[in-house]
């Protein structure tokens, strides 16, 4: 295992739009000419986090708490204000099953696509796309359009081409939460083994079967804040109490 495989957050801060402040201010705008409200609030305050090879970190807390802002910072999709972000390592993120998705291609050529997205394209080849065709069991709809797809079928796509990308480091966010019964028991069964072939994974979910079962820390997350850090059994309790 590679030890240098690392993710380092230092002193970051993210905003995002308040949408209530936004309606008033254009209100204001068009109004009230003059002096407009401020339109950001923070999602992250100045946050410092550490990852490295051999964990396997579950991030928890109350919607909106900042959990997933996390990851996309991490990833680059959303820029930090302040601070900085060091990765060490190739990255396949599970994190909006249909960001990177362009709905008038079809299925098929949404594979290329999104291996495309997280910079995999150099490892397709006409194997990795019917394994990920056969375990999305899409079958004949692989060459629909996907805007025609349900969002149990876009879910499905998007999490088989994931995993089936070799990755140092791995970000998945609540990627259980959707799909048929049989297909999430399939999915777990398969990111069993593959946390366990990746260096680094980092997830998000509100399952603590799962938090438990697979990860050895997790992080609480409040406010946009680290709130408590350490082993599930005993950051869970802290969470529900």
């Amino acid at each position: 295992m590679n030890k240098e495989i690392s993710v380092n957050i230092s002193n970051c801060t993210l905003e995002g739009i308040n949408a209530v402040k936004r309606v008033q201010s254009l209100r204001q705008m068009f109004f009230r000419p003059g002096a407009v409200t401020g339109i950001t609030i923070p999602i992250l305050n100045d946050i410092t986090l550490s990852f490295k090879a051999g964990e396997v970190v579950a991030l928890v807390g109350s919607n909106g708490s900042g959990k997933s802002s996390i990851l996309k910072l991490i990833t680059g999709i959303y820029p930090a204000k302040s601070g900085s972000v060091a990765v060490n390592g190739s990255i396949t993120s599970i994190i909006e099953m249909g960001l990177g998705v362009e709905p008038e291609f079809t299925g098929r050529e949404n594979i290329k696509i999104l291996m495309l997205y997280n910079n995999m394209l150099d490892r397709y080849n006409k194997e990795i796309e019917q394994r990920i065709i056969d375990f999305s069991e899409l079958g004949d709809k692989i060459d629909l359009p996907v805007k025609t797809y349900s969002s149990g079928m876009l879910s499905r796509l998007a999490f088989s081409t994931s995993i089936f990308q070799e990755t140092d480091i791995l970000l998945l966010d609540e990627v259980f939460a959707a799909g048929d019964g049989h297909f999430v028991t399939k999915s777990l069964e398969f990111m069993k083994n593959k946390i366990q072939n990746v260096p680094l994974t980092i997830l998000v979910s509100h399952q603590e079967d799962i938090i438990r079962q697979y990860c050895n820390r997790c992080v609480l997350i409040k406010n946009g804040q680290v709130a408590a850090d350490g082993k599930p059994d005993e950051i869970l309790s802290i969470y529900h109490s």
